[in-house]
This record gives C-alpha cells, sequence and structure tokens, in this order.
C-alpha cells in the first residue's frame, strides 16, 4: 500500500544521498584495504561538509 511504497521510496532516497553513497564507498574501499581511496572518499565528502570516520560498527558520519 502506499505506506509501503513511501517507506520504500525513502529508502531509495537515503541510498541515493550522497552521504550515504560515499559512506558505501568509504566501506568497500576499507575491506579491500584501498587505504588510498579512503582517503580520497574522506577528502571529497570533507569538501562537501560531511565527516566520514571508521568505527568497529561501520562508517559514522557527521556534518562539519
Amino acid at each position: 500500500g502506499r505506506a509501503s511504497r513511501a517507506r520504500r521510496d525513502a529508502a531509495d532516497d537515503d541510498r541515493a544521498h550522497p552521504r550515504a553513497r560515499m559512506s558505501r564507498a568509504l566501506e568497500a574501499a576499507r575491506d579491500r584495504k584501498d587505504f588510498a581511496t579512503s582517503d580520497l572518499i574522506r577528502d571529497q565528502s570533507a569538501k562537501l561538509g560531511i565527516t566520514l570516520e571508521d568505527t568497529a560498527n561501520g562508517v559514522r558520519w557527521s556534518k562539519n
């Protein structure tokens, strides 16, 4: 129904958000031990006013 469609649309919006894309990319780079790419992703996010931090539970973000 409408409620499930709204939740699905909200999830799609979240996945499309730059913060979500950068978080997923950072996790993937970290899993590959690709530290140069991880640093690049952090630098790019900082330019957008977003701090990405690796934690034991995944990537945590905050606005600068």
